[in-house]
């Protein structure tokens, strides 16, 4: 449960000078805190210059390795060298290709590993997990999920785990089959899940990202996400990338970088220019999905019900 904004003829215009969202939250008694701290993000992000522009507003054409001059080379991503950042930080991306998407997919996790792209969809009857084509983004095998919301997803070797959303089960499957090879039960809700070297990064709708043992699923510890001292919640779609922790804040366009051990941001990135026009007034079709590309430093960026899947560059405001 995440939100983007961005339209085919608006994905090459600048990306600067996004209008702040109006933010309607369900948590009672905290939404006014988390209002505040979702407008002061989104205001820190729209203060980043913008990003790089194509020359042709009416399509989007990948970069030639050597066009620099309309797709400038970005040396330093924000995932590179985080300790030598000042911290939050905001970012801008660029776009370098567009992949086509199930529209009838409600994203709930996307992830790559070894070259191949595995996605998580929800809804009660509709959920599955599924994997799609790298290059294409069309869908090469999809596996029904009982009846049950399924959730978050990362992948770990030959297995993959899957959350649900309010079942309170996690599914373990072989990758290969996608035959379901284990169950485990936790408390409360699951939102997103990733994976960091030997433990599971999860997070259930709160400020609270869990941390948990990848072969059992136990418990290990917990921390709490803030920015500028105040919580951050709604976290939601996860993905771990070199000891940090990237994040989808749902009902907003933002997506956030974590220090998963002190729980600060890190980064923020408005992506609201990244919403399909299709899609803009369907309140459910919110921003949903990131999975990282380690072979070209990228990230593929989606949402629920979208028709395209976008593979951009994060960039540091200077």
């Amino acid at each position: 449960m995440n939100r983007r904004a961005l339209s085919a003829a608006g994905i090459a215009v600048l990306f600067a000078g996004i209008g702040v969202l109006a933010f309607s939250l369900l948590n009672g008694g905290s939404s006014g805190n988390q209002a505040e701290v979702l407008a002061e993000l989104t205001e820190m992000a729209e203060a980043a210059p913008p990003a790089a522009q194509t020359t042709d507003e009416a399509t989007i054409e990948p970069p030639s390795p050597d066009a620099e001059d309309d797709f400038p080379a970005i040396v330093d991503s924000a995932v590179k060298d985080p300790d030598e950042r000042t911290t939050p930080a905001a970012a801008t991306f660029e776009i370098l290709d567009v992949l086509t998407h199930d529209t009838s997919a409600f994203t709930q996790g996307l992830e790559i590993f070894d070259g191949r792209l595995f996605e998580s969809t929800g809804l009660v009857g509709q959920s599955s997990i599924r994997e799609l084509d790298l290059s294409t983004g069309s869908v090469l095998r999809s596996t029904g999920v009982d009846d049950v919301f399924a959730e978050g997803l990362t992948v770990l070797g030959d297995t993959a785990l899957q959350l649900t959303w309010q079942d309170g089960v996690a599914y373990r499957y072989d990758t290969e089959t996608f035959q379901r090879i284990d169950t485990y039960a936790y408390d409360g809700e699951g939102w997103g899940l990733c994976h960091d070297e030997d433990q599971l990064v999860m997070s259930n709708g709160t400020p609270t990202l869990q941390f948990r043992d990848p072969d059992t699923f136990e418990l290990r510890s917990t921390v709490e996400v803030t920015f500028s001292g105040a919580p951050v919640d709604e976290l939601n779609e996860l993905e771990c990338v070199g000891g940090t922790v990237w994040a989808n804040i749902w009902k907003s366009s933002l997506i956030i970088e974590i220090d998963p051990g002190t729980g600060e941001v890190l980064t923020v990135l408005n992506a609201a220019t990244l919403t399909p026009p299709e899609v803009a007034e369907n309140a459910s079709a919110v921003l949903n999905g990131i999975a990282y590309d380690p072979t070209d430093d990228t990230f593929l960026l989606t949402g629920k019900l979208w028709p395209a899947i976008y593979r951009v560059r994060i960039q540091l405001a200077e």
